[in-house]
C-alpha cells in the first residue's frame, strides 16, 4: 500500500465507532447541533433516549467537568441502515476534500469511487461515527441498546469529536488505544454521572472480561494496539475486552495517576507535532514503550496474574 493510501486508510477508519448495525424503517433523519455549555444540563430520566436532551448533557458534563471543546458539533440520527449508509457516503466528498487539503496537492488520493466504496464498506460495520464536528448514528442499532449503552455510545463518538476540535480537524498520528481508550473512559464516566451503573463497577467488569480473555487467547500489548490497521485486526480476531476493554483500563491509570488535564493536553500537542513517541514523553514524562511494559504488569496484578 503507498503510503498516501496507508494515510488515506488511517483517516477513514479511525472515525468510525461501535459494531453491529440492523436494518430499520425510513424516515427523516434527525439533525441536532450540540456546543459546550457553562451550564448545567439535567440528565434525561433512566431510561429515556431523548437525544436532544442526552446529548446536550453529555456536552456539558464533557465541556464543564473534562474540558473538551464541542463546538457546534451537527449530530444526524439516521432512522435505518439504509439511510446511515447514505449518510456515510454523502460526507465522503468533504471528507475527501479535507483530506486533500491536509496532505497537500501532490499527495495520491484513492479516487472518489474508491473513497465512496471505502466509507460505505466501513459504515456496513459500525453504529456511529465521530469525526470533526460531526456524529452519525444508526439509531436502528442505537435504539435497541441497553440505555447506559447507549448514553456510552453517544458520548463515546462526541469525544472523538472533540479529540478532532483540539487540532483544529487536522489529521493525527495519536495511538489508537489511547484515542479509543479515553472515548470509552468518558462514555463510561458520563454514564454513571447520568445514574447509570458506577464507573468502578464497570471498570472491574471490564477487568474480569480482560481476565477471561487471556486465560485462553494470544493477548496484544498497547504498542500492537497502536495503529488503526492493528486496532482492527485485533478487534475483528479477539474482540472488544483485548482492545476497548485494555484501552479504557489503561487510560484510566494514566488518568488515575497523571489526571484528565494532561490526557487532554497530549491530544492537543498534535496540532504543531504529529509524533506520537515524541507527544506521549512530553505529555505523560515517560516513553510509550516504559508505560507499556509499566501496564502490562499492573494489568497482571489487576486481573491476578
Amino acid at each position: 500500500m503507498r503510503p498516501s493510501n496507508k494515510r488515506f486508510f488511517y483517516f477513514v477508519s479511525c472515525i468510525f465507532g461501535w459494531g453491529t448495525i440492523l436494518a430499520g424503517c425510513t424516515t427523516a433523519p434527525q439533525v441536532l447541533t450540540i456546543s459546550s455549555t457553562s451550564d448545567a444540563v439535567t440528565p434525561p430520566p433512566s431510561g429515556s433516549k431523548d437525544y436532544a436532551q442526552t446529548l446536550a448533557a453529555i456536552a456539558s458534563v464533557m465541556s464543564r467537568d473534562f474540558k473538551l471543546p464541542v463546538v457546534d458539533v451537527s449530530v444526524t440520527v439516521y432512522p435505518s441502515q439504509s439511510s446511515y449508509e447514505s449518510g456515510v457516503v454523502a460526507n465522503a466528498g468533504r471528507d475527501r476534500e479535507r483530506l486533500q487539503q491536509q496532505l497537500g496537492s501532490g499527495a495520491k488520493l484513492p479516487s472518489e469511487a474508491e473513497f465512496v466504496d471505502s466509507l460505505r464498506r466501513l459504515a456496513v460495520s459500525s453504529s456511529a461515527v465521530g469525526n470533526y464536528r460531526k456524529v452519525l448514528v444508526n439509531d436502528s442499532h442505537a435504539s435497541r441498546l441497553r440505555w447506559q449503552e447507549w448514553v456510552r455510545l453517544l458520548a463515546h463518538e462526541l469525544t472523538h469529536s472533540a479529540q478532532s476540535e483540539l487540532i483544529n480537524g487536522r489529521l493525527a498520528s495519536a495511538d489508537q488505544w489511547l484515542r479509543e481508550g479515553f472515548a470509552e473512559w468518558v462514555g463510561y464516566t458520563v454514564a454513571d454521572k447520568f445514574g447509570a451503573e458506577s464507573f468502578a463497577k464497570s471498570r472491574q467488569s471490564v477487568i474480569d472480561l480482560i481476565a477471561t480473555a487471556r486465560s485462553y487467547q494470544t493477548f496484544p500489548s498497547l504498542n500492537q494496539l497502536a495503529r488503526n490497521s492493528d486496532w482492527v485486526t485485533w478487534l475483528r480476531t479477539l474482540g472488544r475486552a483485548g482492545t476497548y476493554g485494555q484501552a479504557l483500563i489503561a487510560v484510566d491509570v494514566l488518568i488515575e495517576q497523571k489526571g484528565i488535564e494532561t490526557v487532554v493536553d497530549y491530544f492537543r500537542l498534535f496540532e504543531k507535532v504529529n509524533n506520537r513517541e515524541k507527544n506521549f514523553l512530553t505529555a505523560f514524562g515517560e516513553t510509550l514503550s516504559t508505560f507499556d511494559e509499566r501496564f502490562s504488569r499492573h494489568l497482571g496484578v489487576l486481573i491476578g496474574r
